[in-house]
């Protein structure tokens, strides 16, 4: 209600400090309600229109109660960019990245790493040398994962990977990203023939690896699978191990991986297949539609949404 009076107010030609109040009351209203996408919505407002003070509180409750939601830490650093708040950067850069996000991790660990890496790199300039430096600390930290697992095969072929987690969730297709932080974040086939799971932040254990073959070109048939296995990625104590597998063996034994040293504390809440594949569907429409404004071109059908999202409820 208060936000549409605030719009309402703005488009009426009304004073900016009457847009501001009624954003007030919008805030005050969320923070009584304690609803996330309220929060989130009059966080993005207040933000959009410079008023930084109450942005930080909102987003902040938005984090704790939907951890498996990206939009209130990506607001969360565009707000440590604005009022220059190496802290804030450095604990939503952390939040960021200790999730696997299906469909869209490459692109948010990108993003992650050239905002951070920007306000260091001012801060250093400002003479801030000392927080310019503990935020390239903590990019550095974050960026590492607890285990990375990936899958390639030649030919012309689909294989799915599997990976059992120690504390009984399955993390697959049909199951993108379980509540104990592992996620499959490619799925590929035919001539994108690489699939990765990675759980940033883990429990520790043993995560039993399984590769299920889909297809397979009789024209082009796949003759070798190669299974990387990355623990601790990044990190003082990386250890790599590649495994050079048969393809469709119905004797292969599963690969057993054990972690040991995991950081997650935090079991996330249950997210619906589903919803995760509905909402890499609506990202990817909206890049290409942006790709499409900058060139200029004519519309065309947007690229068919892989079998994994990032979760939205």
């Amino acid at each position: 209600m208060y936000e549409a009076l605030a719009l309402a107010i703005e488009m009426n030609g009304g004073k900016p400090e009457d847009v501001h109040k009624a954003l007030d009351a919008a805030a005050d209203m969320a923070q009584r309600t304690h609803n996330p996408n309220h929060l989130v919505s009059v966080a993005d407002k207040l933000l959009l229109k410079g008023h930084t003070d109450r942005v930080g509180a909102l987003l902040d409750e938005a984090t704790e109660k939907i951890p498996h939601r990206a939009e209130p830490v990506l607001m969360s650093m565009m707000l440590a960019e604005k009022v220059r708040d190496p802290g804030r950067m450095a604990d939503s850069v952390e939040r960021l990245l200790s999730l696997g996000w299906p469909g869209q991790d490459e692109y948010f660990r990108a993003e992650a790493s050239r905002k951070a890496g920007a306000l260091a790199a001012s801060l250093k300039e400002e003479g801030r040398r000392e927080e310019g430096e503990k935020l390239s600390a903590a990019l550095t930290a974050s960026e590492s994962r607890d285990l990375y697992i990936r899958l390639t095969w030649d030919g012309n072929a689909d294989y799915d990977l599997i990976v059992d987690e120690p504390l009984g969730a399955t993390v697959s297709r049909d199951m993108p990203r379980s509540v104990f932080g592992g996620a499959l974040v490619k799925d590929g086939k035919g001539s994108r023939p690489e699939e990765i799971y990675v759980c940033p932040r883990g429990f520790d254990g043993d995560y039993t690896v399984r590769i299920m073959p889909i297809a397979d070109d009789p024209a082009r048939p796949s003759t070798r699978l190669t299974l990387e296995v990355i623990t601790h990625d990044g990190g003082e104590e990386e250890q790599v191990k590649k495994y050079s597998l048969t393809p469709n063996d119905p004797e292969a034994k599963p690969v057993v991986v054990a972690l040991k040293g995991g950081r997650r504390t935090r079991v996330l809440p249950f997210v619906s297949p589903t919803a995760v594949r509905d909402a890499v569907q609506e990202v990817l429409e909206e890049r290409a539609e942006k790709v499409r404004s900058r060139k200029g071109s004519t519309p065309a059908k947007p690229e068919a949404a892989p079998r994994t999202a990032a979760p939205i409820r």
